[in-house]
This record gives C-alpha cells, structure tokens and sequence, in this order.
C-alpha cells in the first residue's frame, strides 16, 4: 500500500513539474528568431569623380514592376565621397512576412543634366544581393560589399524612370 501511495504521489509531481503549452504563442521563443537583416555599402563614381546624388533602397524581396512598393525596407540618398552604408531589416514587417529574398534599386542622374532628367527622368537599375548576405536577427553581421561603380556605365536592365523623385521617401 505504502508503494501505490509513492507512485502516485512522484506521478501527480512529475505531472506538475512538466509545463504544459496549449497555444503556440505560449512558447517563449525569441522575437528576433522571426527577423532577418542586411547591410550593405559601397561607393559610386559618376565617371572619375565621386558622385551623391545616389538613391538606395533595399526591398524585402523582388517584384517585377513594383520597386515603389510595401516591401521597402529601408532607402538613403545621402553619400559622402560617393560612399554609403545602409543597414535594414524586416522588424516591421508581420511575422508571416519575414521571408527575405534582398532587392536593391539604385536612383541616380550621372551624365544627365537637369532638363533631361525632368524630360525622362532618372536612371535606375537593381540588382539582387545573395542570401548568404542575410542575417537571422535584427543586426546584420555580414556586410555586402557592392565595391566602387561607375554609374556612366550602362547596366543590364537599366532604365528612366519618370515617376522618380529624389525627395520621396
């Protein structure tokens, strides 16, 4: 008797020692575990000389035809020397949209006066940073290196975008 009556009491225990998760959200999971981050930099020419007049924007991901979109992660047009650094991440995004392909378009007027770019508007083109480049968390611990780029030069997909401005967000 004495034997049944320690069973059960180390079963009630053993029951009650183990917590018990109904819901999902009751784990105690990390919210950075959700998060992915970038970082990126560089330095653009406009021929010889340095050149700022350079907008960067990183996207969550790429959507053919929709650069001006939802998935912006972050965006700079300030450069010294032509250098820029620019760090994002996906801490605004829901849970469910922290998938991360990196998108990264580039704004720039190099070689156009001020009357053609009012006329066909800025130059711009993107290109696509590997995944390897991606951080789990919110601080980015691999940098993307774009190197030095001479915007004079035409890149593959490059093209005027009219509905461009400088000072938009």
């Amino acid at each position: 008797m004495k034997f049944v009556a320690i069973l059960c009491l180390s079963l009630f225990v053993a029951t009650q020692a183990v917590p018990r998760f109904t819901r999902a959200s009751e784990l105690d999971v990390p919210s950075n575990v959700q998060n992915r981050s970038i970082s990126i930099k560089g330095q653009f020419l406009c021929g010889t000389k340095p050149f700022d007049n350079v907008k960067i924007r990183i996207y969550r991901d790429y959507q053919k035809d929709k650069a001006d979109d939802l998935a912006q992660l972050v965006s700079s047009k300030k450069a010294f020397a032509g250098m820029f650094q620019l760090d994002g991440n996906t801490a605004r995004f829901p849970p469910t949209q922290t998938e991360f392909r990196p998108y990264v378009t580039v704004h720039h007027n190099c070689g156009l006066d001020e009357k053609t770019t009012a006329n066909q508007g800025f130059k711009r083109w993107h290109f696509i940073i590997p995944e390897e480049y991606v951080t789990v968390g919110l601080r980015p611990i691999k940098k993307y290196d774009l190197g030095i780029i001479n915007l004079q030069v035409l890149y593959p997909g490059e093209a005027h975008d009219k509905k461009f401005n400088m000072l938009d967000q």
